[in-house]
């Protein structure tokens, strides 16, 4: 004669702990980001053309829409056409392109540190 088996599951904990995991790896995200924002910044500095300094004192790292997001960029009206073009006569080793050439430059190193700040959630 065969019986009913049943088992009762409760998920409560397994819930949570996703939860959890979300908001560790939402934080430790925006951490990442910023992190690579800034050094993309620093890089920047010593690329971005440079006359009368009014440029690269521009040059600044803000919040996106949301945690995971940073905007890098310079506050000048010519920024884009200096950065747009380089093929003008640049001196001392300043250049065009000089947001997005360090930013190419070191994927793997900005990957790293995503993945090492990340990654420390499940350790």
């Amino acid at each position: 004669m065969a019986g009913n088996f049943y088992i009762e599951l409760n998920l409560d904990g397994l819930k949570s702990g996703v939860e959890r995991l979300t908001r560790l790896t939402r934080l430790k995200s925006g951490e990442a980001v910023e992190k690579i924002a800034n050094e993309v910044l620093r890089l920047s500095q010593g690329e971005v053309p440079l006359d009368t300094g009014a440029l690269q004192s521009s040059g600044h790292v803000e919040k996106g829409d949301n945690e995971q997001e940073r905007l890098v960029g310079y506050n000048k009206v010519y920024a884009s056409r200096l950065h747009e073009n380089p093929q003008y006569n640049f001196k001392n080793g300043r250049k065009g392109k000089y947001l997005e050439d360090p930013l190419k430059n070191n994927l793997n190193i900005f990957k790293n540190i995503y993945t090492n700040l990340v990654g420390d959630i499940f350790k």
